[in-house]
């Protein structure tokens, strides 16, 4: 006669496993508390303790522990150990946008600057999304001095732009165009021209380095249409180019067929 085994109840385990888990981790921050009471200048165990408060959900608390982690080390140069209380503080809210900026600043001290700029970048984003126009600008200017890389300056442009400051995102927008000339980037040189071109379409010397260019990746359709939209078909100075871009459009169709 075979015996029967009982059924395990599987949900029954689990949740005892769970209250298990869970006594553990209140013995633990029972003796952390203890000991933090005990030692109070002892980040080691305020860490363990921002841990344990973590694990038990209880994360805000889990944070107020680590900013006290995060500005004890700072103030004794333990760099670092700063770095990675805030990266714990931002895993935790990645929305406390001032943590990005004092991790940007940490890793400054240490000459990390592309760390610290994409921090920014964050906060950046953060900002435009929110509508603070005032403090993007502010933070994109911070970025700029930091690090004053073409895509950068493009990025506050782009943000003069979406906030109405037409005249000066077409001066950056400008600066970045000679620049990309000088490097002869043409690709560059004609996405940065056809953003001046809307805000200043008396500029003939842009519009043609404009339908030239378009040319040179033949594209004469394209080129035509600008013309066409720019109204300068008949004008003198655009009619070798208006022929070229004829003749190159016919060249291709018979090249297809």
């Amino acid at each position: 006669m075979k015996l029967k085994l009982p059924k395990i109840n599987k949900e029954a385990i689990e949740g005892l496993s769970k209250k298990l888990f869970q006594d553990k981790y209140d013995r633990v921050l029972q003796d952390l508390e203890e000991l933090e009471s005990e030692n109070p200048g002892d980040m080691r165990i305020k860490q363990k303790l921002a841990e344990v408060l973590y694990r038990k959900h209880r994360y805000e608390e889990a944070v107020e522990k680590y900013k006290v982690v995060v500005d004890h080390f700072e103030k004794e140069d333990f760099l670092l150990k700063a770095i990675q209380a805030c990266q714990n503080i931002l895993s935790i809210y990645p929305d406390l946008i001032k943590y990005n900026l004092k991790l940007a600043a940490l890793y400054l001290k240490l000459g990390m600057v592309n760390e610290a700029a994409n921090q920014y970048r964050i906060a950046i984003n953060h900002y435009a999304r929110e509508g603070n126009h005032d403090k993007t600008i502010q933070l994109a200017k911070d970025l700029i001095k930091m690090d004053p890389s073409p895509d950068n300056r493009a990025k506050l442009a782009e943000i003069y732009q979406n906030g109405g400051m037409t005249s000066d995102a077409v001066k950056l927008y400008e600066e970045l165009a000679r620049e990309y000339r000088s490097k002869k980037d043409y690709n560059k040189l004609l996405h940065y021209y056809e953003l001046i071109l809307p805000h200043q379409p008396e500029k003939k010397a842009i519009l043609k380095d404009v339908v030239i260019l378009h040319m040179r990746q033949k594209r004469p359709e394209r080129a035509l249409k600008i013309m066409d939209h720019y109204k300068v078909l008949d004008d003198p100075a655009f009619q070798e180019l208006q022929s070229k871009a004829k003749l190159m459009t016919e060249a291709l169709r018979r090249r297809k067929s």
